[in-house]
């Protein structure tokens, strides 16, 4: 086997060559890029701490608003509570005699009524007061009028 070599000589040097090639690029303004960059970045940090600082104090001042009311709320449950107490305590009825018996009023003995007339409705004539006059009136009521008397006592029911 036979193989032919053959020599190359080069009349410039190789190095010389590559760099003709590639030539490296020269960055005009590159310090300015450096702190253009450190600029940008600083900037976004800065927004970034500032942002967080008012979230923060935002969180403190409401968290300390949330406390003063709830503790407004419980201080006005307490005086309510007492309230409701003072206004049982006049409502009693041991409270209210003693009341009716220092203003000089006398407690009755045996079974009291009271005399009245009946409530009557505008469409009815007032009959003359007797012992048969204070018999309740049965009056019929409309299918509508039925329905809201249910209706009320439906809704008051529910209210209790």
């Amino acid at each position: 086997m036979v193989v032919a070599q053959e020599k190359i000589e080069w009349q410039e040097p190789l190095t010389q060559k590559s760099n003709e090639r590639n030539p490296r690029r020269t960055r005009k303004g590159g310090k300015f890029a450096k702190v253009k960059s450190i600029f940008g970045l600083a900037l976004i940090v800065g927004l970034t701490g500032a942002i967080g600082a008012t979230t923060i104090q935002l969180t403190v001042v409401q968290g300390a608003e949330v406390r003063t009311l709830e503790n407004e709320i419980s201080t006005i449950k307490a005086r309510k509570d007492l309230l409701q107490m003072e206004a049982d305590k006049l409502r009693a009825v041991g409270r209210i005699e003693s009341a009716a018996l220092a203003m000089g009023m006398e407690k009755p003995a045996g079974i009291v009524y009271v005399a009245g007339t009946m409530p009557t409705l505008k469409n009815q004539k007032v009959a003359p007061s007797t012992q048969a006059a204070t018999q309740p009136i049965e009056v019929k009521l409309t299918a509508l009028q039925q329905f809201s008397k249910i209706f009320t006592s439906f809704f008051a029911s529910t209210q209790r």
